[in-house]
């Protein structure tokens, strides 16, 4: 059908130039026996009491968006799911496409004019009218599908990326992208030069913690393991499991429990 939407999923990551997480990093702790969430560089202030609360710190921390959709599994499957629902779209069309054919075939075998090849060119001109039809139809539903998807998709990263971030006393994260530029691709090197952060620590990346945590509990979701949400020996924030499904109308919103909260 023509509709290929793979970089619509992969990744209409340009959706947040930042993320904006609150600081309520207070008497938070790095989770017990993991290793891969580690505090920030700086600290919190307290309030004093009976006055006003000074202003928090600004910790910057930053995430890849492109390598968390990439590494994501949950957008893996419903990079899937979506190709699949286009493929039978795509398999609707073909058969429309081949009996407008057989019409148009028909059609050739009688006199321009006459009864019979009226009735074929009638048939093949309401076959191409539905073919156009179910096109527009497909092109709608799929590009549907993918806002959805994605939305939901960024949401669950969001929901992430915020209590990693207070986990390890962070107030904001943005987006950066950790390719390098390549030489051979300058297309690749002005991209860089137009970036607007320069340098950012790596020690207070997410981007590894935020895949970690998203994909230990997707896949315990979609093997029913109810441990695997609990790998930071802490509670975290839920997002949709493998049950609810990836694609529209399937992907599940996440909890609306605050990220950290008991469960």
């Amino acid at each position: 059908m023509g509709v290929s939407r793979r970089k619509g999923l992969a990744i209409g990551l340009g959706l947040a130039g930042v993320i904006y997480l609150g600081a309520q990093t207070q008497g938070q702790q790095t989770p017990k026996g993991d290793q891969r969430v580690q505090p920030a560089n700086g600290t919190t202030a307290s309030v004093a009491p009976g006055g006003f609360a000074p202003a928090t710190p600004t910790i910057v921390g930053t995430i890849d968006l492109d390598q968390v959709f990439k590494s994501y599994d949950k957008v893996k499957v419903a990079i899937k799911e979506i190709r699949s629902a286009m493929q039978v779209r795509k398999g609707e069309l073909m058969k429309l496409d081949d009996q407008g054919r057989q019409e148009i075939e028909m059609m050739q075998k009688f006199q321009p004019g006459s009864p019979d090849y009226r009735k074929h060119e009638d048939r093949a001109t309401e076959l191409k009218a539905k073919i156009e039809a179910l096109k527009e139809q497909a092109e709608r539903e799929i590009t549907l599908r993918n806002a959805e998807t994605m939305a939901t998709l960024y949401r669950e990263v969001q929901l992430y990326a915020g209590w990693v971030a207070r986990k390890r006393g962070i107030t904001h994260v943005i987006t950066v992208s950790n390719a390098p530029p390549a030489g051979s691709d300058p297309n690749t090197v002005l991209a860089a030069i137009n970036r607007p952060l320069v340098f950012a620590d790596p020690r207070n990346d997410i981007t590894n913690d935020v895949i970690y945590h998203l994909n230990n509990v997707y896949n315990g979701a979609a093997s029913g393991n109810k441990a695997a949400t609990k790998a930071a020996g802490t509670r975290q924030p839920q997002a949709a499991g493998a049950g609810a499904g990836a694609g529209a109308g399937g992907a599940g919103a996440p909890a609306t429990r605050q990220p950290g909260e008991p469960q």
